[in-house]
């Protein structure tokens, strides 16, 4: 052995905790400290070569090093350029790095570092099957259902890992109470007793929230979904293992539904969840909802299970109110699309989380072990999550909260159904909502088209209709697209968060040959909470036919790196009075619903009724609404009654009794309107038995109906005028007396 050598062997048998080759780094630093979490590989190096030198150079210390311990290199990489070397027994690796720092061929060396997976599994035995939490493409519960797709779950694991290490230190320290309003609660569940805290039961006004029947399973099924306790050996794991829960059974009304909030705001509650929803807009539980926002705390509710837009029926509620802190989720599937039974809306639904097939807890200390499906139980996920931004944000405005869960959104992985498409954001990411750095939250805004009343209103309140985006003009002023039109389309940008400034935006339509004239717009500088319209020209070919989607995409930008893309659709489907159009509704999901609309321009002499009509194989149904789209609410996986005083599967809000189509279980629609009246109808159809790719008629007409036999017109048994006055005087006062 030559002296060089021998004194390089016996360095490195004294040398220090060096690393680095060239220059000290934070790897060299976190070898020489005792408590540094990474690791490495003891007795192997990793070696890289200067451009130009090659790993058999016979000069090299690293070939005396090998040459000592009788060995070659274990691997080589990258055309020779990188080198894993075993080491000797005598020789460990801080003295193998120094050597190697000797030598001009080595551009540095570096022990073989340790990985580890990034992941914090708790030992719940149910764990393996909730896919939402963690999705590994497990078989799905349905025989020949889909499997899942790897990574198509919330990123929780990694959530809960703050550090990366393996390690589940942010779970939850039980400083937020999530209050959830349901029916009971199976309070001494072993999974879920040790987050209770104090509820209440506004249904049957005492302390106890338990279930009154085992048809009460709701509300327990809920609470295990946000904040079962986790990693306790038992069951499952919620989204927030050890954050409170305050259960409040209420009688699924508006006045107990009130109590109930007013409970949770008077005792700690800084989220709450509602997965619940109907279609009739509450004046009394919207301000409730906004009294909770002045008190700083988030309301987490589910968008509901009817397969509807509700950027456009606009009938669930609470939902769709507009308040800053309603948050509203839909439902996605395994393999990280929208669940066909969600509703959605890319403007009235921010997020998006799991909701098919959740395990979770259940009466009897047990688990929904096969699954249980619904909006109802993404919404408690989100609530979660938001409990842990709250927990380790406490300072975090409600603002805050929302915009982290809406900027950690997801497109999702499955490419046929991006989660983007019909939400403001996507799937939530747990891990990006609580790691993002402040900056700006840009979306669209929902915009008040018009208003109606509501039906027993007395004191003229108006209830807003509200759309993605606006039509500001036109050829006819009906505030839709039309064919051969050019119009001003609105936007109305909302920043959540950090102000942003130099905001642009460029507006995109892709369908039915629609054109975007504008280009890029200036919005300037808009700071939190800030809400500003922007204009767009938009052309619309005259040749567009039949009924169809226009899917716009409105990307936005400012300075800071910010970018965010905001989508919205909206319906073309223009029909010419008396002239049948033909339509399908399109294979697959996402497409039960159309809107078309007509113009009554003039009413020809003789002409006193307008009839609107549609045929079909299917069971189509139909409805009709003057002046605006109607706004609806339509079960369809409700059965058809068929018996009067059976529930009905539809919902209107305001829609005319009249004008709604029958409820019989075939195709066979037919809308008759007495004394029609100038400008635009609107008319719904509804491909209520799904079938795929089903096809109709529709047609809009205007028809004379002639006057009954012996009700006037000069034949015989008319009705003298005085006699006929005096009839219908005495008419109305039976009414009066009647009412």
């Amino acid at each position: 052995m030559n002296r060089l050598l021998k004194l390089a062997l016996l360095s490195l048998a004294t040398s220090p905790m060096l690393v680095q080759a060239v220059a000290p780094s934070r790897a060299a630093a976190s070898l020489a400290d005792p408590s540094a979490r990474l690791t490495y590989r003891s007795g192997e190096v990793i070696v890289k070569y200067r451009a130009g030198m090659k790993a058999q150079s016979q000069s090299t210390a690293s070939d005396m090093l090998r040459a000592a311990q009788g060995q070659r290199a274990e691997a080589r990489y990258f055309d020779g350029r990188f080198e894993r070397l075993k080491l000797a027994s005598v020789v460990d690796v801080p003295g193998a790095l120094k050597m190697l720092a000797a030598d001009p061929a080595v551009e540095y060396a570096e022990p073989n570092f340790l990985r580890r997976p990034m992941a914090a599994i708790p030992n719940d035995p149910l764990f393996s099957r909730q896919w939402g939490l963690q999705n590994t493409g497990q078989a799905n519960f349905v025989d020949g259902g889909p499997a899942g797709i790897a990574g198509a779950d919330m990123n929780l694991v990694e959530a809960w890992d703050s550090l990366g290490a393996g390690i589940a230190d942010r779970t939850g320290r039980g400083n937020v109470t999530i209050a959830i309003i349901d029916d009971g609660f199976e309070t001494s569940h072993p999974d879920l007793i040790d987050n209770l805290v104090n509820g209440y039961d506004f249904a049957d006004n005492d302390s106890d929230p338990s279930p009154t029947s085992a048809d009460e399973s709701h509300g327990t099924a809920v609470a295990g979904a946000a904040a079962a306790r986790g990693n306790n050996g038992i069951g499952v794991a919620g989204a927030a293992w050890n954050e409170k829960i305050m259960p409040l059974r209420f009688g699924y009304d508006v006045a107990s539904e009130l109590q109930a909030l007013d409970f949770a705001r008077n005792n700690g509650a800084r989220i709450v969840n509602a997965s619940f929803g109907g279609p009739s807009y509450s004046l009394a539980e919207r301000d409730a909802i906004s009294a909770l926002n002045t008190a700083g705390i988030l309301f987490v509710t589910s968008a509901g299970n009817q397969d509807s837009n509700i950027d456009i029926s606009g009938a669930s509620y609470p939902a769709n109110y507009q308040l800053p802190n309603v948050l509203t989720v839909a439902a996605t599937n395994r393999q990280d699309g929208i669940a066909s039974f969600s509703n959605y809306g890319s403007t009235t639904v921010p997020v998006a989380a799991p909701g098919l097939q959740i395990v979770t807890t259940t009466l009897g200390g047990g688990y929904t072990t096969g699954g249980i499906n619904g909006t109802s139980f993404s919404s408690p996920y989100v609530a979660g999550v938001a409990a842990l931004i709250r927990d380790y944000y406490p300072s975090a405005t409600v603002a805050e909260v929302k915009a982290r869960l809406i900027e950690s959104g997801q497109v999702g992985l499955d490419p046929s159904n991006p989660v983007n498409l019909r939400t403001a954001a996507g799937r939530i990411d747990a891990r990006q909502a609580l790691n993002l750095q402040p900056r700006p939250s840009l979306v669209i805004r929902p915009a008040q088209a018009s208003s109606y009343t509501l039906a027993y209103d007395t004191s003229n309140v108006d209830v807003p209709v509200l759309v993605p985006a606006t039509v500001e003009d036109g050829a006819n002023g009906n505030g839709g697209l039309d064919p051969g039109e050019t119009t001003t389309l609105r936007v109305t940008v909302e920043n959540l968060w950090l102000a942003a400034t130099n905001v642009r935006a460029t507006l995109t339509a892709s369908g039915a040959g629609v054109v975007v004239n504008s280009g890029t717009a200036s919005l300037g500088a808009l700071g939190s909470g800030v809400i500003q319209p922007v204009d767009f020209q938009v052309r619309v070919p005259a040749t567009v036919d039949g009924h169809q989607y226009v899917q716009f995409a409105l990307a936005i930008t400012a300075d800071g790196n910010y970018t965010a893309t905001r989508r919205f659709i909206m319906e073309i489907g223009k029909l010419s009075l008396g002239t049948t159009a033909s339509q399908s509704f399109a294979p697959g999901l996402y497409d039960e619903f159309h809107t078309w609309s007509f113009d009554v321009t003039r009413l020809p002499a003789g002409s006193n009724r307008l009839v609107v009509q549609s045929t079909a194989v299917n069971d189509v149904d139909i409805f009709v609404r003057y002046g605006e789209p109607a706004q609806y609410n339509v079960d369809l996986d409700a059965d058809v009654p068929t018996t009067e005083g059976d529930p009905e599967p539809f919902y209107f809000v305001n829609v005319p009794e009249a004008q709604r189509g029958d409820a019989a279980d075939n195709g066979d629609e037919t809308i008759s309107i007495d004394t029609p009246r100038l400008g635009t109808y609107y008319v719904t159809v509804v491909n209520f038995d799904r079938t795929q790719g089903a096809s109709y008629p529709l047609r809009a007409a205007l028809e004379n109906t002639p006057p009954p036999p012996g009700s006037g017109g000069g034949g015989g048994g008319a009705v003298p005028p005085a006699l006929l006055a005096m009839l219908l005087s005495a008419a109305l006062l039976r009414r009066r007396k009647a009412d």
